[in-house]
């Protein structure tokens, strides 16, 4: 980052983050100095570490005996998996295929054999815990301040590093020792553990580096000690150990949270972790403050992580339920524990379930909306990418809500473990009920969702005209989110088959090609002038002169459902232009887009740009593009398709293209989780031209091996569609004046005809030279 755009950030801290960063500078200079008397009291075998009042337990546990341990109320509160072995043998009974499952996963990783974020390796021996997978190369090691973890190194990441030693797989180990009591995973899970510990030292090295790659650790160990534990005979050198891991977690995490370094799921990870450290085991000194300050920040911390309607500030979906996960990982531990959760904490957590439903596609998944690492908090196994269906599960047990327990369906492996023998039978209970409105608007985050019905064969789609995250800002002043450039992106599924989609993301450190290119506006089904896009990518995570954004309307009518919507963000161009996007789900049948260019220069100013809709599929997925006609193309799915028509006003001329799998980012690749990249098709419908420029898009859904019910004639300036018995009219209008006034303005009308019956619907175009937001009525109005 260059001088001038550090001077910016500068500028625009506030007196508490001067304070607080001064006190960080301070407090480094003398943690440093601290490094080696810190060193020596984590190797020692002392129980320093444990609070007074438990000194029985404390003699005891030197003689290596955990009994009084096991048997006190007040040492370690109640966790989720009682420690005894009724929940192995029912998991087995209701879920044979996970039991065989996790059985496999855990002997691989017993072998040293990982796959994950793009990459497989193997480690037959030992783990080079600092190591870079990749190239086997180690990171500096040293005191954690002085490792410099941001340099981007081309063709490592050190997300590749953190993954290992997020030491997650250890729970999979843990869990097959509580499932078959094989004491083969119990002797690997025990060389893991006292291997890490003596080769990552307290705060030295890559893998102290990070407070929320400690935290999510933490959670680890904690899962870990309770499958551990609940397996029964455990160890006492182990517990010991895994407890004395878990409170120099603790320290580090209190003394290095992300109050203004990154203030969204890294800090809720890291309070997460310090509440359940501090909570979970009232035998450690500090544990009461711990968890009283960290429940306190968490609880004030939870609206400004969520918008009122329950989706991530950080808009991306995959850490929303990142963040969500932890929060209700804590939730559920004051649950079980009977402690009092605060209304605001349970509302929050209640809307947030609410919004992934809302969004939850026929298939179960989740669209791949932002940034992606793969990271989940509620961590029992590998689980299938993208669904969260179990997060609705344990809702719907929390707040006996039926549609949740109709949208969790058969509960995942993760409501297993995390809810109590009594919860889990208390959803048995619940009755399911239907999923509400076809049609609805997460008002807060953005996104408008149409949809046919809540089936796997339904049609569903959304648009996106949200901010692009929480924190960002309209001037050249950097600032660091995991939002897209996304804003009029839409995504469709005919049939239930996801064939427009967000392409998702590719990494973070290394190849930064990659990781610009899937934040970018032309990774999204959208519109680009020049190949630009709507904000300025400032390296790496890093965006500036965020746009302004209008939702302007919401259309609920007789025949469709609408949404319009523009952005300002091509107004910092030579353009000088405005996008305005219309999305129409007409008869809950097919889709219409109408894309508006206009520009606030002068007509006689004003010089050609290259246009560009872009047109994202999956990678099984095909696009099919007709030679004779450039104004058509058909994306061909598994067992559904979509056919696509376009047309514009002023009849420019269109270029339909194909590309899949080229040799850079932009050439048709997809990315469904970290580092998977996948060649894809992807179509790109151009033209060079002066604005304003206007273009109509048909979406029509087809089931593959049967006959498309719709007839589409094109004219010169207009569509008709014609299908059981009703005709559609979907047709650019022109302004026309008579002694200064508007007899008609610009704009698409929309007829439908129903035997005598005949409905409309008027888009209005922007006028040049008028304002974009000032309508006599709306942007969408019945004729």
């Amino acid at each position: 980052m260059s001088v001038l755009l550090k001077a910016k950030k500068l500028v625009r801290m506030s007196p508490d983050e001067w304070r607080h960063r001064a006190k960080e500078y301070i407090d480094i200079k003398q943690e440093r100095k601290n490094h080696k008397s810190e060193l020596a009291f984590s190797t020692n075998g002392d129980l320093d570490f444990l609070a007074a009042g438990f000194e029985d337990i404390q003699h005891q546990l030197q003689k290596e005996d955990i009994s009084g341990l096991l048997k006190s109320k007040s040492a370690m509160r109640r966790f989720p998996i009682d420690l005894d072995r009724r929940k192995a043998m029912l998991f087995q009974l209701l879920y044979p295929q996970e039991f065989i499952r996790s059985v496999k996963r855990a002997d691989q990783f017993c072998a040293g054999k990982f796959s994950y974020m793009g990459i497989n390796f193997e480690y037959p021996d030992s783990i080079p815990w600092q190591n870079d997978p990749v190239s086997n190369e180690p990171y500096p090691t040293g005191f954690y301040r002085d490792i410099e973890i941001f340099k981007n190194r081309q063709g490592q990441d050190i997300k590749h590093v953190w993954e290992i030693n997020r030491l997650q797989f250890l729970i999979e180990i843990a869990k097959a020792f509580y499932l078959t009591n094989d004491k083969k995973y119990s002797d690997k899970l025990e060389n893991f553990l006292f291997d890490w510990h003596e080769k990552n030292p307290f705060k030295t090295g890559v893998n102290w580096t990070s407070a929320l790659e400690v935290g999510v650790r933490a959670f680890s160990l904690i899962w870990v000690l309770n499958f551990y534990l609940a397996a029964g005979n455990p160890k006492a050198n182990v517990v010991i150990l895994i407890l004395k891991m878990l409170y120099l977690s603790g320290i580090y995490i209190k003394d290095n949270l992300s109050v203004y370094f990154s203030p969204y799921n890294h800090l809720i990870g890291e309070l997460a972790a310090l509440f359940m450290i501090g909570y979970q085991f009232p035998i450690f000194k500090n544990s009461n403050a711990w968890a009283d300050e960290a429940w306190q920040l968490l609880d004030d911390q939870i609206e400004k992580q969520f918008s009122s309607d329950g989706g991530t500030v950080e808009q991306a979906t995959f850490y929303h339920h990142f963040t969500l996960g932890f929060y209700m990982q804590c939730a559920h531990a004051r649950r079980l524990n009977s402690d009092v959760i605060s209304q605001r904490i349970l509302n929050q957590i209640e809307r947030s379930l609410e919004f992934s439903m809302a969004l939850m596609r026929p298939n179960d998944t989740l669209p791949w909306i932002g940034d992606i690492d793969t990271a989940r908090s509620v961590y029992f196994s590998d689980p299938a990418q993208w669904n969260f269906t179990a997060f609705q599960s344990i809702g719907a047990v929390w707040f006996n809500r039926g549609e949740m327990k109709k949208a969790g369906g058969q509960p995942g492996e993760e409501a297993f473990w995390l809810l109590s023998q009594a919860e889990f039978e208390q959803l048995e209970s619940i009755p399911e009920k239907e999923i509400g409105s076809n049609f609805y608007t997460l008002g807060s985050s953005g996104y408008t969702v149409m949809r046919s019905g809540f089936r796997s064969d339904s049609h569903f789609s959304y648009i996106d005209c949200g901010h692009i995250a929480d924190g960002l800002h309209k001037d050249g002043t950097p600032s660091a989110a995991h939002g897209h450039a996304d804003l009029l992106h839409i995504e469709i599924a005919p049939f239930g088959e996801s064939l427009l989609i967000d392409p998702g993301f590719s990494n973070y450190r290394g190849d930064l090609d990659w990781h610009k290119y899937f934040r970018s506006t032309a990774a999204h089904n959208t519109l680009t002038i020049d190949g630009k896009s709507q904000l300025e990518q400032v390296g790496i995570l890093s965006w500036s002169h965020a746009p302004a954004f209008y939702p302007l309307q919401r259309y609920n009518g007789d025949f469709c459902y609408a949404f319009a919507g523009e952005h300002h963000g091509f107004q910092r161009l030579t353009a000088r232009a405005v996008h305005r996007r219309y999305f129409l789900f007409i008869d809950q049948a097919f889709w219409i887009t109408c894309d508006v260019l206009q520009s606030a220069l002068e007509p006689g100013r004003r010089q050609n740009h290259a246009i560009a809709a872009h047109f994202h599929t999956m990678d099984y997925a095909e696009i099919q593009l007709d030679r004779t006609d450039q104004q058509s193309l058909f994306i061909r799915g598994e067992k559904a398709g979509l056919q696509m028509y376009f047309s514009t006003r002023n009849h420019e001329e269109l270029h339909c293209s194909s590309e899949r799998g080229g040799a850079t980012p932009d050439k048709g690749w997809i990315s469904p989780t970290y580092r998977e990249r996948r060649p894809a098709p992807v179509a790109t419908v151009s033209t060079d031209c002066r604005l304003p420029f206007e273009m109509i898009t048909l979406y029509f859904p087809v089931k593959l091996e049967t006959d498309n019910p719709f007839l589409v004639t094109r004219e010169d300036n207009s569509f008709t569609v014609s299908g059981s018995g009703i005709k559609y009219c979907i047709e650019f209008t022109e302004a026309s004046k008579t002694n200064g006034h508007w007899e008609a303005k610009p704009g698409v009308h929309i007829r439908k005809f129903n035997g005598d019956k005949e409905q409309a619907i008027f888009l209005h175009s922007i006028m040049d030279g008028g304002n974009t937001l000032s309508f006599e009525n709306a942007p969408i109005v019945r004729s």
